[in-house]
């Protein structure tokens, strides 16, 4: 059992005491969807025995980067509709309300090409000053 499977989340990302490693734990049986985007947010998978565990990169990155990577992992995760526990220390809010920004505009812009493909709903045929449904106003 893992700290994920322990807190009832999909993903753990967290340092333990005394460690720079930044450490991401997936739930026992995570579905190939999530596993795949661990792999895509840059995660490195570890083993040692019956262990596995994955592990953000943090060689040659300064603290801040490391907090952006973490924080980033965050917001792609729960995106992607994952419940995800982050360390508060690895948080940076700068990076999540950036985030959290390009993301809102990306749904805005795909909701605009979405209509603009969609075909419009038909004029309705009645006189000027009738209500749609046949009804004077």
């Amino acid at each position: 059992m893992n700290l994920a499977d322990e807190s009832g989340t999909d993903v753990e990302i967290y340092r333990r005491y005394g460690d720079d490693s930044v450490y991401v734990d997936s739930r026992t049986g995570a579905p190939e969807r999530l596993v795949e985007l661990l792999d895509d947010i840059g995660t490195t998978r570890h083993t040692d025995g019956p262990y596995t565990w994955r592990q953000l990169p943090v060689d040659g990155h300064t603290e801040d980067e490391i907090r952006q990577s973490a924080t980033g992992a965050l917001v792609m995760l729960a995106t992607a509709g994952f419940r995800v526990n982050l360390d508060p220390q690895l948080f940076d809010r700068a990076t999540h309300e950036a985030l959290l920004a390009h993301a809102a505009d990306m749904r805005e812009h795909y909701r605009k090409q979405d209509a603009a493909r969609s075909p419009r709903p038909a004029q309705s045929a009645a006189a000027p000053g009738t209500a749609v449904g046949g009804k004077r106003r």
